[in-house]
């Protein structure tokens, strides 16, 4: 291939070649491969092939790549630029599938290069032969040595999936293979990891099933160690790629497909090294094997997430929950809880089992931690999640034996409590984090004790006096809704300080139903999933009533801390009041929630 050409000196060739009806689509997604760029794109304008379209996807790259591709772009009609926020390759790759148009679709990756005829040997081989899929000789090239990867010593045409798995020898790459695009318009890459190559090939090789080998039309992967994939072997890469092969293992499950022993993972010790398939171990000395071990290779990872705090800081973990059963669908989360909050963690979306710590009984002191540790019956934990910097929970993930243990910082940044704890996964995945709404689901067998219809829900108190309503408010509010619309006020809360609260407001002579302290945490949620609305100044009992699904009304008194616990109003059906909280405004927000009209209003 002629890489010595100069940009400056490629021609228009708009006027010549149709842009219109390719024949052959080329995708490649680049991120930050200046370096290596132009040598790919000169191997792609100059085939001899015309009727070709590139479609080149930047996946958000920092480097001078959007400038290469625009000079490209600018002298060459059959080039489609697509500029994404970084995304992975995956993501970008089903870009340029959606604005694909050729026949055939093929992949080169950005630091790679083709022949100057691949396309047209493909091309032509697939056409004649009436065949879907065409597969060319691969080379791996590294800075001073070029070595085979895929040789094929003559044209042969292999029909059905195993046979075509036979003929590519098992290499499950996306590149050196030309596909009919009409069969696998829908196939799409896994996104948001690394190694989503082998899962997508096989999906397309089970669609297409016939393909033919070209031995002279050749591709060069050129091994970059500063590639993506190259660089950086974390925790998170390591998780992917175990993710993808077993996904890879799924979709061979399903189709009958054999592809024979497939490693999931490769241990490596000072001496040993360990290869785990789906149904065995084999283990190795100095490279020589000395055992093999019927152990069923098990994906469950234990997720244990120590939350010993409050009631409502315990909700905020749920898109936690949400973001680890995302990135690892076969995970079983279990929640460390202080004793009383049980009932708090369990019901939360995605929390498969709650431990309680009992900090002031059985589980005080040194000796209470080690009762823990010994009666804790998971065991193998893959990841502890400490949402504070609470060392006695970091030392007990420590005594679990926990293989990877994220603890929260003392950071005092204005970052939601929520998405701070969502940023604890960092690391573990290279999904991108996303911040979910909590998800509390009351169990159906708990009985609501309001037995009224239509009823807000009021709770003016806290643990803190400077965030409680002041008493004259909440006589108004009260007053307010009861003569302005046929709702009934039900008030809630626990404590003394409560109590005695309710009690200042049944003398004034306000008309409200009283449950301080006659609710359990499961009542309270029914209470709150049958209300039209919520009204709360406590940050537990409004992330309570939202994660349940009501409308809720958040006030805080207290205004520096909203930025912390308030909820986002893009997320939840909530009006939020920092400033100027007072009986109007109150009612002007729960107006805006609820379906309060003429209708609604009590001829007095």
């Amino acid at each position: 291939m002629k890489v010595g050409i100069r940009l400056d000196n490629i021609k228009k060739i708009g006027d010549k070649i149709s842009a219109q009806n390719p024949k052959v689509t080329i995708i490649v997604a680049t991120y930050n491969n200046e370096q290596y760029l132009d040598r790919c794109l000169l191997s792609l304008i100059n085939q001899s092939l015309k009727e070709i379209q590139i479609i080149v996807i930047n996946d958000g790259s920092t480097d001078n790549t959007p400038e290469i591709l625009s000079k490209y772009k600018k002298n060459d009609e059959r080039i489609i630029v697509i500029n994404q926020e970084n995304q992975k390759q995956g993501a970008a790759r089903n870009r340029g599938l959606e604005a694909a148009t050729g026949e055939f679709v093929t992949f080169v990756d950005s630091d790679d290069w083709i022949d100057e005829d691949y396309c047209e040997k493909l091309y032509n081989a697939a056409v004649k032969n009436n065949v879907n899929i065409a597969s060319a000789c691969a080379t791996r090239d590294y800075d001073n040595k070029v070595k085979e990867h895929l040789v094929f010593e003559k044209e042969e045409i292999y029909k059905g999936s195993n046979n075509i798995l036979r003929g590519l020898k098992m290499h499950l790459e996306t590149h050196s293979k030309l596909y009919r695009f009409e069969n696998i318009k829908n196939i799409r890459f896994p996104e948001e990891v690394f190694y989503e190559d082998a899962p997508y090939t096989l999906e397309v090789i089970i669609k297409e099933q016939s393909m033919i080998t070209v031995p002279d039309a050749h591709y060069h992967y050129y091994s970059n160690s500063n590639s993506t994939i190259k660089t950086g072997g974390n925790i998170a890469k390591q998780n992917d790629k175990i993710e993808m092969n077993l996904l890879l293992l799924d979709i061979a499950r399903k189709n009958n497909i054999d592809i024979g022993k497939f490693p999931i993972l490769k241990e490596r010790h000072f001496l040993w090294g360990i290869k785990h398939y789906l149904d065995y171990k084999e283990f190795y000395l100095f490279g020589i094997k000395i055992k093999t071990l019927n152990i069923p290779f098990n994906n469950e990872k234990i997720f244990v997430i120590f939350n010993t705090s409050y009631f409502g800081d315990v909700l905020l973990c749920n898109s936690l929950c949400q973001n680890i059963k995302r990135a690892f669908p076969q995970s079983k989360i279990v929640f460390v809880v202080n004793k009383g909050f049980e009932d708090v963690a369990r019901y939360q979306k995605c929390v498969d089992d709650v431990v309680v710590f009992d900090k002031n009984g059985i589980h005080k002191g040194f000796l209470g931690q080690l009762k823990f540790v010994k009666d804790f019956k998971y065991k193998n934990i893959f990841a502890s999640i400490v949402t504070y910097h609470n060392s006695r929970n970091k030392k007990i993930a420590k005594m679990l034996k926990s293989r990877f243990i994220k603890m929260g910082t003392l950071d005092k940044s204005i970052i939601h409590t929520q998405i701070k704890h969502n940023n604890l996964l960092k690391g573990l995945t290279n999904r991108n984090i996303k911040n979910f709404p909590i998800k509390y689901n009351v169990p159906k067998n708990i009985e609501n004790p309001v037995k009224e219809s239509k009823y807000i829900v009021l709770c003016t108190t806290s643990k803190k006096l400077e965030k409680d309503m002041p008493i004259n408010t909440a006589i108004d509010l009260i007053n307010k809704i009861n003569s302005e619309t046929d709702y009934k006020v039900v008030y809630v809360g626990a404590g003394q300080n409560c109590e005695k609260y309710a009690h200042e407001l049944e003398n004034s002579g306000c008309d409200f139903i009283n449950m301080v302290n006659k609710t359990s945490i499961l009542e309270l949620g029914a209470v709150l999933k049958d209300a039209e609305a919520l009204i709360s100044v406590d940050t537990g009992t409004m992330h309570f009533g939202y994660a349940i699904g009501t409308p809720t009304v958040c006030l805080f008194y207290q205004n520096d801390l909203a930025p912390f616990w308030a909820p986002d109003k893009n997320l939840y059906n909530v009006e939020v009041l920092v400033n100027d909280i007072n009986t109007e405004n109150i009612y002007s927000s729960l107006k805006k929630l609820l379906p309060i009209n003429s209708e609604d209003v009590t001829n007095v």
